[in-house]
């Protein structure tokens, strides 16, 4: 049987080929059946025709991997006011607005994510750019408000 963690970074790959960035990912089984949870994101936009790309990829990796006939796909999009949480979104959403809330501030930052390397953002803002540590951060999110800019 195949490991979760080997088929996770299959199927990141052959999204990653196909142009979408895999952000979250989940596999569970009940009674011999299979359960994959996915979120996936691409860069012009993450509508119904990219989630039945993502799940047109997935299952035959899955029914290789486990014997899984038939199983359970579910591909959601991020939504526009994600949560920024994980190495992946970060990498992802660069070039985006995003609001960052730091540790030692009260209001949140909008600005836009320039990039992401070593733990650590490089973020423009109303007060110029910046390096900003992600340990320095307490919440992140994609900024909807200035969505179409």
């Amino acid at each position: 049987m195949a490991e979760d963690r080997d088929i996770e970074s299959e199927i990141e790959a052959i999204l990653g080929n196909a142009g979408l960035h895999l952000l979250e990912f989940s596999l569970s089984r009940h009674k011999g059946n299979i359960k994959v949870k996915a979120v996936i994101y691409s860069p012009g936009g993450t509508g119904t025709d990219e989630c039945a790309k993502a799940t047109r990829l997935i299952i035959p990796q899955v029914q290789l991997a486990f014997g899984a006939q038939e199983p359970d796909i579910e591909i959601s999009s991020p939504g526009i006011d994600r949560i920024l949480k994980s190495e992946r979104d970060w990498k992802a959403f660069v070039g985006k607005a995003v609001k960052i809330l730091l540790h030692d501030k009260d209001d949140w930052i909008a600005g836009k994510l320039v990039g992401y390397a070593d733990g650590a953002i490089e973020f423009s803002g109303r007060e110029g750019a910046a390096t900003i540590a992600l340990s320095s951060i307490a919440k992140a999110r994609l900024d909807s408000s200035h969505k179409g800019e």
